[in-house]
Parts: C-alpha cells; structure tokens; sequence
C-alpha cells in the first residue's frame, strides 16, 4: 500500500513560514540583521516542521499497513453521512460523520482512510 506523506509537506511548511517570523524577531533583532535571521530561522523551522510531520506520517502509515481500511460507500443518514470503511482483512465498519465534514472532505469509495480517535480522516484519494 502506498504511504502518506502529508503531514511531513504539511508541518514543514509551517514549520518554515515561523522560523522567518521567528527568525526575524530573534535573531534580527538582537543583531540588526534581518537576513540572517530570515535565512537561520527558515531552515530550523523546515527541520522541526519535518520532523514532527513525519513522526505523525509514521504512526498513519502504520495504520494503513496494518488495517488497510478504504471506503467502502458512503451513505445519506438523518444526521449526516455514515462512511462505510472496509480492511484488508474484509471486516466491515461505519463511522458516523456530519454533513459539513463531508462536504469538506468529498469521502467516495476507494479512498484510503485511517482513523483517528474515532473519526475517519483521509490519507489519499483514490
């Protein structure tokens, strides 16, 4: 099964849009040099941005090789959407979602998904 990878693009380029705030106002302003501080604080908010990205891309794509869950279908309810979730293994699952979340989203079947505390997010689109 393919791995996800996004959180890691995700988190570092969050991670390098506040390391030139940061490096800026730092390093910019304790040695009047803007620059430097842009250059310094881009490059270490790329590295953390990475790293805690890609610990969170590990943990989903664990998931994804352990259960393998795709959609299934996706159902109309009173209450919203129930997202009918199938894993390698065959075993079937619903998981209950509101209307904004699946308009949001745009779950349709073939999409690879994992759960996470109890609510259905996608890895990739199929």
């Amino acid at each position: 099964m393919k791995k996800t990878n996004k959180y890691t693009i995700l988190y570092m380029s969050t991670g390098m849009m506040l390391g030139i705030v940061f490096g800026m106002l730092a390093y910019g302003a304790a040695f009047d040099n803007v620059a430097i501080g842009m250059c310094l604080g881009i490059s270490i908010g790329m590295c953390l941005g990475v790293g805690v990205g890609s610990a969170k891309d590990a943990k989903i794509n664990k998931q994804l090789e352990e259960f393998g869950y795709t959609v299934k279908s996706v159902e109309k309810t009173e209450d919203g959407y129930d997202v009918i979730l199938t894993d390698k293994n065959g075993g079937e699952s619903a998981v209950p979602i509101g209307e904004k979340r699946q308009l949001k989203e745009k779950f349709k079947p073939g999409d690879v998904v994992y759960l996470d505390g109890g609510s259905v997010e996608q890895a990739y689109p199929s």
